[in-house]
């Protein structure tokens, strides 16, 4: 089923109940977004999910997972009353949401971060992230992702191999992996990953070089 708005325009009169609009890629028969016609409580957001037989990809339709997100986070609450206007799609661990200040807030089932490393340089910038339980948090810059040419994932590789990391599922196509800072205009990974420790054994000597680091200072 595909469900579009009556109107493009974001309808603000607070007497009408807030509604999600859910919108499927024609193509191949997923859910593609979730769009609300008034700002809702991630809280709220996270319901509709879990309540949607229409919402089956990702760890979206793992209706468990979602339930412990919602359990996890009435921990803190603070996040769960964060105000939202679309749920922007589900991967395997993490669901994206859209904030009415155009920032991006990630609900991962677990780290989304491999093995902890830090965030570099070429990851999308992080303005907060937190856990409650099995449930990681992070507010994000929302990245511009219309009309990039391909060559944009050749940058963003780079980047990460220059870092001193692997790239992982990260290939010449993949431009949904990226996207475009509107502030300063500089191309960042948006699932942190693709960008991977080379080994184990490069993850605990790095980790024990932070931590030397923060001994000496």
């Amino acid at each position: 089923m595909h469900i579009k708005p009556e109107t493009n325009r974001t309808i603000r009169n607070k007497n009408i109940p807030a509604k999600p609009y859910i919108f499927e890629d024609e193509t191949r028969g997923y859910i593609q977004s979730v769009e609300y016609n008034r700002p809702v409580t991630l809280k709220k957001a996270l319901y509709d999910i879990k309540q949607s037989s229409q919402i089956d990809e990702g760890v979206a339709g793992d209706k468990p997972i979602v339930q412990r997100f919602i359990d996890d986070l009435n921990i803190s609450g603070k996040i769960l009353n964060k105000k939202i206007v679309k749920m922007l799609g589900s991967g395997s661990s993490a669901i994206a949401f859209e904030t009415p200040d155009g920032k991006v807030i990630k609900i991962t089932d677990g780290r989304h971060i491999p093995l902890n490393r830090p965030l570099g340089a070429f990851d999308v910038p992080v303005f907060k992230k937190g856990k409650c339980g099995k449930t990681h948090f992070y507010i994000e810059e929302k990245l511009l992702q219309h009309n990039m040419p391909d060559y944009l994932v050749e940058i963003v590789r780079n980047k990460i191999i220059l870092s001193g990391y692997r790239t992982y599922d990260l290939y010449r196509y993949d431009l949904h992996q990226i996207g475009i800072s509107a502030q300063n205009g500089d191309v960042y990974l948006l699932d942190p990953e693709c960008a991977r420790y080379k080994t184990v054994f490069h993850a605990m000597f790095d980790k024990a070089i932070r931590l030397m680091k923060k001994i000496k200072f």
